[in-house]
């Protein structure tokens, strides 16, 4: 074994290492779960999971694909732990959002007079949350995605499958053309860089050299200069209410939220019930329910699926001791469900014996508001 080779392989990677939460795990919770994913579809085949727990191999390239293929946020990277998972967020101001994958970097030069354009490079396309997606058309955005070759990617899969899942927000959003991929070859980086240093700074430009003249011999020029501060100001103090309103719902907690009825009262990172709170995923969910409290209709957008329970339930207790999230309890002889903390993640229907688990998609606001009562027992303690 190369000592110094996996040395330097190691300090390469810095921060940006693979790390687990073993705890939310369902292959871990038992061997009855039908989950697979992670393993089967991993492109560097580096993930390992035995009854001792979950291993990242030494051949792991830092794909990210683990970490957006598992609904219970097994996976995260150490250096964006207090981020929310997915690729970065593009400011809305502009109509054209785009996006960079990996394999550009080589056509992706940025010289020195350009490096002050905001650049979103991703590993895949995968890398864009669907909730971001979905904001972005609904916000009249147009995104680009700048993609390699695809065809022989070894991300092909997660390609291939955030596509469809593009052309079935768009096919809702009636919005055909708010998603364009564009191949590298294909692509007018000048323009790309035009567009972007004339966004960022060209109004600051035009009212520069207009408030030079202050001399009053040219009166169309200072009425221009005063129409474009006028326009600027207005611009600058819209744009600036936004990003203060932006960090506000950054930093607001759950109890304050309009419409709180949607959430639970004891959301937080701790530990609840003796299962522990998956701080990633928390932060995820929070950000869903922000956008539903602006845009009920679209909740069936979001494909959010919860469990149901029939006549067969013998309380037997599996489901709720194996949930992996908290999401199912039992108190006061009855099973109780937490609609915040589902994943979906098809483990409670999976261990059930005797068929008594379905899962549905929620419908509306009062599939997800507040703690369900799924099944009561007749039993008198």
């Amino acid at each position: 074994m190369n000592i110094f080779g996996l040395i330097e392989k190691f300090l390469n990677r810095g921060n940006d290492l693979i790390s687990i939460n073993p705890d939310f795990c369902v292959r871990l919770k038992t061997p009855m779960a039908g989950c697979y994913e992670c393993i089967d579809r991993c492109p560097d085949l580096s993930i390992k999971i035995t009854d001792n727990g979950i291993k990242i191999l030494e051949n792991c390239s830092n794909c990210n694909a683990c970490l957006y293929i598992c609904p219970n946020s097994v996976f995260y990277v150490k250096n964006n732990i207090s981020e929310e998972q997915g690729g970065k967020q593009t400011s809305a101001d502009n109509d054209n959002i785009y996006y960079f994958c990996a394999k550009t970097e080589a056509d992706l030069k940025i010289t020195e007079n350009k490096k002050t354009v905001n650049v979103n490079k991703i590993e895949c396309i995968f890398g864009i949350e669907d909730i971001d997606i979905i904001s972005f058309i609904k916000n009249k955005n147009k995104i680009f995605f700048i993609t390699g070759n695809c065809n022989s990617c070894k991300l092909k899969y997660f390609h291939n499958k955030k596509l469809k899942r593009i052309q079935e927000i768009k096919k809702f959003l009636n919005a055909e053309e708010a998603f364009i991929e564009i191949n590298t070859s294909n692509f007018n980086y000048d323009m790309f860089f035009e567009e972007q240093t004339a966004d960022n700074h060209g109004e600051s430009i035009k009212i520069t050299e207009n408030k030079d003249d202050k001399s009053g011999k040219n009166g169309k020029s200072d009425q221009k200069a005063e129409a474009l501060n006028r326009r600027d100001f207005f611009k600058n103090s819209i744009k600036g209410i936004k990003n203060n309103a932006k960090k506000i719902i950054e930093d607001i907690s759950i109890e304050d939220l309009p419409l709180s009825e949607l959430y639970s009262e004891y959301i937080d990172t701790a530990d609840k019930g003796g299962k522990k709170i998956n701080k990633l995923l928390i932060e995820r969910q929070k950000k869903i329910y922000r956008f539903l409290k602006e845009n009920k209709e679209l909740l069936s957008l979001l494909n959010i699926r919860l469990p149901k329970l029939n006549g067969n339930c013998v309380f037997c207790s599996n489901c709720w001791e194996l949930c992996p999230t908290g999401a199912l309890m039992f108190k006061e002889n009855r099973i109780l469900l937490e609609p915040f903390l589902c994943t979906g993640c098809n483990l409670c229907k999976d261990i059930c014996n005797f068929g008594a688990v379905g899962m549905y998609k929620a419908k509306n606001l009062k599939d997800i508001s507040g703690k369900k009562v799924l099944l009561v027992s007749q039993k008198i303690s």
